[in-house]
């Protein structure tokens, strides 16, 4: 399989496929990319707030062409049940009050959407009282906080895979069943956000059941921190794997360094928002030692994925980044639960299309994620562990489809 993958002409990591990669350049298309265009009668809004400016800009630009890729395609071809989809979107920077001021702006206007995508995991929980007692429409968003799985407190929100802590109970699954016969040492790295120790306790507890042991719990500041004194932890604890968590391209790969220079014999791991292969890329030798989780195939993945052929298809991309996939997906399920819900004859309300979200069992989502998807909680906790090839740049995978129960 990893042949198969690597003779494909998909994979190139120059910088300016990174930025242009996710260009659309497909018929159809350019009524999307056009905020301001009217709304007929009979028009779907959909709601997105991005950080276009600030410390993610970068992620939040490919991430909102995801949307709206996955936007001008389904209007290319029909819209949802005949609906064409009208996109409102504004610029967050990142800073939840104002995708929030944004949020209230829209349900306040004529355009009020029926779903809406947010920046963060402060938006989610900023928009959680008024959504859930006076607004109540689907939200979705970028946030993978293991809070958000708590259906009471947050009714109409989902995730596009698996919480935080899920991720890590994923790694730490594959961790149990590739150490037979030994008692595997787990060293956890995080970050000191709110982001970096959502996991922590939970990790804790699922390794206790697992039969591995903790050795060390190291807490830095997400960026700007001299690592020296952590990898001499790190020496000290002898790990068998180092979970990192809370970071995105800062610190964990000077700490990967510096502890394999000191002798440090471990593997080193990562969830979600560090597994993006052009970061791999950088790492040179370094890449050989990494690995980690993501819910997704990625794009240059493409043999066995309808919907990353579609992707192929809609952009003529070389590649897109996991930013990108993990808004087209969102797209996915906006229209899917909006389609259930007017098959069903049924309101557009967020009680409606929160019932069609939970509705997603057995669900196949064209090979982007390869075994069927079984909603739980908010969320969807599937993944497959990645391992970094620095002789190809790829994370590759190294595991079966891991679904927790």
């Amino acid at each position: 399989m990893i042949g198969n993958i690597l003779s494909r002409k998909l994979f190139v990591f120059s910088r300016r496929t990174i930025l242009c990669s996710a260009m659309l350049a497909t018929i159809g298309l350019a009524n999307a990319l056009s905020i301001n265009t009217s709304k007929a009668a009979d028009d779907l809004v959909w709601g997105v707030s991005m950080p276009l400016t600030g410390p993610f800009a970068k992620a939040g630009q490919l991430g909102e062409k995801g949307i709206r890729a996955f936007l001008g395609y389904t209007n290319a071809t029909g819209g949802v049940n005949g609906h064409k989809i009208k996109l409102v979107a504004e610029d967050s920077g990142y800073v939840p009050d104002k995708a929030l001021a944004f949020f209230k702006q829209v349900m306040a206007s004529d355009e009020k959407p029926v779903v809406f995508y947010g920046d963060s995991t402060g938006f989610s929980k900023l928009v959680a009282p008024e959504l859930n007692d006076r607004y109540q429409i689907l939200v979705g968003g970028t946030s993978f906080s293991t809070d958000l799985t708590d259906e009471q407190a947050y009714p109409y929100q989902f995730m596009p895979g698996p919480s935080y802590a899920d991720q890590i109970g994923i790694l730490l699954e594959y961790i149990a069943k590739n150490s037979a016969g030994s008692k595997p040492r787990v060293a956890l790295f995080y970050s000191n956000t709110e982001f970096g120790r959502d996991p922590i306790d939970s990790a804790k507890e699922r390794a206790k059941a697992l039969g591995i042991e903790i050795v060390e719990e190291i807490e830095t500041k997400p960026a700007g921190v001299d690592v020296a004194p952590e990898v001499i932890k790190l020496r000290a604890a002898k790990p068998d794997y180092v979970i990192f968590h809370g970071f995105v391209t800062s610190v964990w790969p000077e700490v990967m360094k510096q502890s394999l220079q000191s002798g440090v014999k471990a593997m080193f791991m990562g969830t979600f928002w560090a597994m993006e292969p052009a970061i791999i890329k950088q790492m040179g030798p370094l890449a050989d030692y990494y690995m980690g989780v993501f819910p997704y195939r990625y794009y240059y993945d493409q043999a066995d994925s309808k919907t990353l052929q579609t992707m192929a298809a809609v952009t003529k991309a070389e590649y897109l980044p996991t930013y990108f996939i993990q808004t087209w997906f969102s797209g996915m399920i906006f229209a899917e639960t909006i389609k259930r819900t007017l098959d069903a004859g049924k309101p557009l309300t967020g009680k409606n299309l929160k019932a069609a979200f939970n509705s997603l069992q057995n669900w196949d989502t064209g090979g982007l994620i390869g075994i069927p998807v079984n909603v739980r909680n908010n969320s969807i906790p599937i993944g497959r562990i990645y391992k970094g090839d620095s002789a190809s740049g790829a994370l590759l995978p190294v595991s079966d489809w891991i679904e927790l129960k």
